[in-house]
């Protein structure tokens, strides 16, 4: 125990590299790529969403919505109203209304 306080200690396993590996060292699946080089989805994947063209009426009742935005995205305006664009790209208002407060149970 003669060594000074700011020794690595750790200096005689540096060499060595970790593999990671699951529980009693099995190993992962490998991941399959596309011909691009990008990881492919498994079969079970959820499919991806639409990305839509917002109709022309739709942008002049909200010309802050981008052109093209993601099916059943909801937006918020610059006055706070939360907008949903749907799959043929009409938009409207999401959940209008005014908000009902939670009651919770009692204990």
């Amino acid at each position: 125990m003669n060594r000074p306080p700011n020794e690595n200690r750790g200096a005689d396993r540096r060499g060595r590299r970790r593999q990671r590996r699951g529980p009693n060292g099995e190993r992962r699946e490998t991941i399959h790529l596309t011909s691009e080089g990008v990881p492919s989805a498994t079969p079970d994947a959820p499919k991806p969403s639409a990305v839509v063209s917002v109709t022309d009426e739709s942008r002049t009742r909200y010309p802050w919505l981008p052109g093209r935005v993601i099916a059943g995205s909801v937006w918020r305006g610059p006055k706070h109203e939360r907008i949903q664009v749907d799959e043929t790209g009409n938009a409207g208002p999401w959940r209008s209304g005014p908000v009902v407060p939670r009651v919770l149970p009692e204990h």
